[in-house]
Parts: structure tokens; C-alpha cells; sequence
């Protein structure tokens, strides 16, 4: 169902978003350096910093585990841990891809596998909580 081509068309904001890991990448780098890239305005600082805005702490009813959430992205938080600087944040994707954009480190990461391995309601994915141990301890050492 995932690549059909209703779903592919489908408005679902939360849920839809298609890219490979390199487009992915470059908005990821973007937004981790202050919404520009190569000259090309994708967001303002501001709208970033409103990002980044706790709105909710607590328990997701789905994956059943607490959450830290700001606008459109998941925070820093003990239960995800992305690294050593508190602003970190980051978006999921549908098996287990993710995006971590450091906006103190200027710098971001992306995982998007050729296989997703689906574990629901557990979004994530083993291979890319390995590599966000990699980039926290990169992160950690700048």
C-alpha cells in the first residue's frame, strides 16, 4: 500500500513526505544551519526557533513511550537521546528512517534504507539508532 499510487498522492502532513536520503539530506543541512543552503531560503531562523518550542512531553498513545515534541519535529529529550546539545531535534520515517539536524553544530544526518524493517508501533530502526550514536559521539567531539 505504501507505494501505491494513492498513497504516494495522498495529502497526509504527518505522513507522507517522499524523498531518498540525498534530497532528505540537503533540506536536513539547510535547517540545521539556519534554514539556508547554497544561497536557497527554505526557512527563517524564526520559524526554526518556533520549531524547536516544546509543545508536548508525555506518553504517545501509539508507540507507548514518552515523547518530546516541538512543531513538525521530535526534541532532545532522555528518551531519545540525539546528542550532546540540548536543541537537537528530529524527524522519523515509515520503517525506521530518520533525520537529526544540530542547529549548534551546524550540522545534521540522514537514514534512509533501501529495506525498511517495520516494527510497529515501534518506529524505529536498529541500523539507524546505531548511526545516531555515531553522530552524537561525531557531535560530541566538534
Amino acid at each position: 500500500m505504501l507505494n501505491s499510487r494513492a498513497w504516494r498522492a495522498a495529502e497526509i502532513p504527518a505522513a507522507n513526505g517522499h524523498g531518498n536520503a540525498r534530497s532528505i539530506a540537503k533540506i536536513a543541512t539547510a535547517i540545521a544551519c539556519g534554514g539556508e543552503l547554497d544561497g536557497i531560503r527554505l526557512l527563517s531562523s524564526n520559524t526554526i526557533e518556533k520549531a524547536l518550542e516544546e509543545q508536548i512531553y508525555d506518553i504517545d498513545l501509539v508507540v507507548l513511550y514518552p515523547v518530546r515534541h516541538g512543531l513538525g519535529f521530535g526534541l532532545n529529550s532522555k528518551e531519545r537521546n540525539l546528542g550532546p546539545n540540548p536543541r537537537s531535534f528530529y524527524g522519523n520515517g515509515y520503517g525506521g528512517s530518520i533525520v537529526v539536524m544540530d542547529p549548534d553544530a551546524n550540522t545534521s544526518f540522514t537514514y534512509a534504507m533501501n529495506k525498511m524493517i517495520i516494527q510497529f508501533p515501534d518506529p524505529t530502526d536498529p541500523r539507524a539508532d546505531k548511526l545516531n550514536e555515531t553522530f552524537s559521539n561525531i557531535v560530541a567531539k566538534l
